[in-house]
C-alpha cells in the first residue's frame, strides 16, 4: 500500500513538473520558444530587427517573473528567406530544441511552408511578418497573426487614396511570390469596390531591371503606383521609376517601410505613402519607453519589424502564462483568445476563429528626414 501511495505521489509530482517544462529547481527550468526568420539574405535587415524585438520581449517577460518564476529561453534559427530552409528550421526547433511554440516567419512563403510542419507536430506559431491572406486561409489551426494582414493594409491604403484624390485607375507592381500575389489580390478587391481600374505587372525577386514593367504601367497613365514587395526590390523599383522621369505617387505596405529603403532608393522613397502598424516617432509613452530602451541596447531606433515581433512574442508569452502549462492546445487557445492587448501597435485582439489580427492600421508618409510622418489611421479613413 505504501509503495502504491509513493508511486501515485511521484506520478503527480512528475505531471506538475512537466506542465512547466521539466523538473528540478526553478533556476534549472526553462520554457523554450522558437524564433525563425531571415538573418541572412535579401530580407536579413528586417529579420534581424525582428529577432531583436523577440529578444527584448523575452527579457522583459523574464524580468517580470516569467511564468510563475520559470524563465523563458529563446532559440533562434535563420531561414534566409527560403521556404524549404524555413520548414527545416522549424522542424529542428520542434524535434531537437524542444520548443513549445514559435514566433515566425517573416516572409509569407516561408510561413506557408512552415504550416505543414506545425500542423504535423501540432505546435502553435504566431507570425509578426507574413501578411499574405493565404497564411490564415490555409486551414491550419495552429497559426495566428500579430499585425495587420494584406486585406486590412490594402483597404486602408485604397480608402486613403480615395479620400484624398480623384484617382480613377491605379498601377500595381508586385513580386511574383505569395506575399506579392496576396497584395495584388487584396488591392484589386479594395480598388474594384470603388470602381477603380487596376493595371498590374509582376517581377521575380532576383530581377534587377524592372523598367519594362514600369514603362507598361506608365503608358497606362495610372494615377498612383502601388508597390507590393520587400524593401530591397521596392527601393530599386522606386529609383528606376524616377530615372524614367515618372513622378507618380508611390503607395506601399509594410514590406518597404524600412530605414534602408531611403538609401537603397537614392531618396526616391521620400513621399511614398505606406500602411504600417508602428512608427518609432509616435508620442505614445509606451512606444517612447520602448524606443529609448531599444536604442540603448542596439544603438538604433526600432523599426516596425522590431515592434511587430515584440508584440507577437509578448502575446505568445502571455498566452503560455494564461494557459498555465506548455500544452500546445492550451497555448493555442490562449493566443486565439487574446483580447485588447495593449501593444506597441496599439490595442490588439486575435480573432478566435481565424487567428487574424484585429486592430488599427496607420497611414504614414516617408519624409526627407529619413523617417515617417503620421497621416491617418484605418479607423478614420472608411469608405
Amino acid at each position: 500500500m505504501k509503495t502504491l501511495r509513493r508511486m501515485i505521489c511521484l506520478t503527480l509530482a512528475a505531471v506538475m513538473c512537466i506542465s512547466l517544462a521539466g523538473c528540478g529547481s526553478s533556476k534549472d527550468k526553462t520554457i523554450k520558444i522558437g524564433a525563425v526568420g531571415p538573418l541572412t539574405g535579401d530580407s536579413s535587415n528586417g529579420g534581424t530587427d525582428e529577432l531583436e524585438g523577440k529578444q527584448m520581449a523575452v527579457e522583459d517577460f523574464n524580468e517580470a517573473g516569467g511564468v510563475d518564476g520559470v524563465m523563458v529561453e529563446l532559440v533562434s534559427e535563420d531561414d534566409a528567406s527560403s521556404a524549404s530552409q524555413s520548414a527545416s528550421a522549424v522542424t529542428k526547433l520542434i524535434n531537437q530544441d524542444g520548443v513549445v511554440a514559435i514566433v515566425g516567419a517573416h516572409n509569407s512563403a516561408c510561413t506557408l511552408a512552415d504550416l505543414e510542419v506545425i500542423n504535423r507536430y501540432k505546435i502553435p506559431m504566431i507570425t509578426p511578418g507574413s501578411s499574405a491572406e493565404s497564411v490564415l486561409t490555409s486551414g491550419c489551426k495552429w497559426i495566428s497573426r500579430a499585425f495587420p494582414g494584406d486585406d486590412l493594409q490594402c483597404a486602408a491604403l485604397i480608402n486613403y487614396l480615395m479620400s484624398t484624390t480623384s484617382a480613377t485607375k491605379i498601377g500595381v507592381i508586385y513580386s511574383n511570390d505569395d506575399f506579392g500575389q496576396g497584395g495584388l489580390n487584396s488591392l484589386t478587391e479594395a480598388a474594384e469596390s470603388y470602381g477603380l481600374e487596376v493595371y498590374s505587372e509582376s517581377f521575380a525577386n532576383e530581377d534587377k531591371d524592372m523598367t519594362t514593367q514600369l514603362n507598361n504601367l506608365k503608358n497606362e497613365d495610372v494615377d498612383a503606383l502601388f508597390i507590393w514587395c520587400q524593401y530591397s526590390p521596392g527601393a530599386l523599383i522606386m529609383r528606376q521609376a524616377r530615372e524614367l522621369d515618372w513622378d507618380v505617387q508611390f503607395y506601399s505596405g509594410t514590406g518597404t517601410i524600412h530605414e534602408d529603403t531611403f538609401s537603397l532608393s537614392d531618396g526616391a522613397y521620400v513621399g511614398c505613402i505606406n500602411s504600417v502598424p508602428f512608427i518609432s516617432t509616435s508620442t505614445d509613452p509606451q512606444v517612447q519607453d520602448f524606443v529609448k530602451r531599444y536604442e540603448e541596447k542596439y544603438g538604433t531606433a526600432p523599426s516596425q519589424n522590431s515592434a511587430r515581433a515584440y508584440d507577437a512574442t509578448m502575446i505568445l508569452l502571455n498566452a503560455i502564462k494564461e494557459a498555465g502549462s506548455t500544452d500546445a492546445e492550451a497555448i493555442q487557445e490562449a493566443i486565439r483568445n487574446t483580447k485588447d492587448y495593449d501593444g506597441l501597435q496599439g490595442n490588439i485582439s486575435i480573432n478566435p476563429e481565424t487567428g487574424e489580427y484585429e486592430g488599427d492600421v496607420m497611414i504614414v508618409r516617408a519624409t526627407e528626414n529619413n523617417d515617417w510622418e503620421y497621416l491617418d489611421s484605418a479607423s478614420t479613413v472608411t469608405q
